[in-house]
């Protein structure tokens, strides 16, 4: 089963943790809960960093230190919904073919689940994704930095941008030499959708297929828990 979420997780709590002031604060209310992680987790390298020098014992303090600040980022306050009504909610695209939808599900030490479909045309793909963090900070983090209405970077190569779709926060990239695309969205602060293109002309497919995702009936599915 693939562990890309909680991966991703733990590398933007220690990338928030570094207190870059080029990348932007989480906007979400529960923000707070990611800070504080992240904080712990920083503090917790810092001790670990004067361990080396003075003992092993300091060194242990901040390992628990760590430890602690991503348990705290890990705890989510509700229990994620069946992969089975994500795998529901993708979405067929016309002039494009869908595989069979696969989803999976995880109880610990973080609960989610997630479900997935790519779709081919010619030469281009897009993978969808729609994952249920069940609140989890440590998974909303590695989205909730880029979601800062106004963020925007760019380059020759292409850009980076907070957008909003479907009417939910969200942001997208595009990079121009390679022809990727990525658009994300955050569904009431709690499932996360995102679509990845390869060999694709523009943003804007990938932009399409997200917003084909009915959100108000994603949303509705904490509801119902």
């Amino acid at each position: 089963m693939r562990t890309h979420l909680l991966i991703a997780g733990f590398v933007a709590a220690a990338a928030v943790g570094c207190g870059q002031s080029s990348t932007p604060p989480p906007s979400s209310g529960a923000a707070a809960t990611v800070h504080e992680g992240a904080q712990a987790v920083q503090d917790g390298a810092q001790e670990m960093a004067k361990g080396a020098e003075k003992g092993s014992q300091q060194m242990a303090a901040g390992v628990a230190q760590m430890a602690h600040g991503l348990e705290a980022m890990a705890q989510g306050s509700a229990k994620a919904v069946d992969y089975e009504s994500l795998q529901a909610l993708l979405p067929e695209m016309d002039g494009w073919t869908r595989t069979d939808p696969k989803g999976e599900q995880v109880s610990m030490p973080v609960s989610h689940s997630r479900a997935e479909a790519h779709y081919r045309k010619d030469n281009s793909e897009i993978e969808l994704e729609i994952s249920d963090t069940a609140l989890s900070q440590l998974l909303l983090a590695p989205v909730s930095m880029f979601l800062q209405s106004g963020y925007s970077e760019r380059s020759d190569d292409g850009f980076t941008r907070a957008a909003t779709i479907a009417n939910q926060p969200g942001f997208e990239e595009w990079n121009a030499p390679s022809h990727h695309a990525e658009v994300t969205a955050v569904a009431g602060g709690r499932f996360i959708v995102r679509a990845t293109g390869d060999d694709v002309a523009s943003v804007d497919p990938v932009r399409q297929l997200v917003e084909s995702v009915d959100m108000t009936k994603l949303v509705a599915l904490k509801q119902a828990k």
